[in-house]
């Protein structure tokens, strides 16, 4: 059996296994496939920009109502953990951000869909 990686940007929506992580991703975010194999696969999440500068700021979408885990520095060299479910919950210097998504009923109790986890890891390209 052949798992492959189920992660698109679908209408503005970044999705895992059919699971909307991100509203409104802008059309200057591309999805890259990953070349992992089985559960390991993912993807890589890029910005392209019109020119050259050293700062470059790319929002990649909105996050709401789904739960998080991030690792954030907090002093030079330091870090802690930061949890919400509103993406204005995040900290600036954001190093590691895990996404909890899962399907609940109208009664808000979970119908038995598998818990996806969406992990965000920063990596720059120069």
């Amino acid at each position: 059996m052949t798992v492959t990686p189920k992660i698109s940007i679908n209408n503005e929506n970044l999705v895992v296994h059919g699971k909307t992580i991100l509203t409104g991703v802008p059309d200057n975010i591309v999805l890259t496939p990953g070349t992992g194999a089985g559960l390991l696969a993912g993807a890589f999440i890029g910005a392209t920009g019109s020119n050259s500068k050293s700062l470059h700021v790319f929002p990649v979408g909105t996050l709401e109502g789904l739960r998080f885990m991030c690792l954030f520095r907090f002093k030079l060299w330091w870090m802690t953990q930061r949890m919400g479910t509103c993406g204005k919950d995040l900290p600036l210097e954001t190093q590691f951000l895990l996404v909890e998504s899962k399907d609940e009923t109208a009664e808000g109790e979970p119908d038995g869909a598998p818990t996806i986890y969406t992990v965000f890891l920063p990596l720059l390209e120069g």
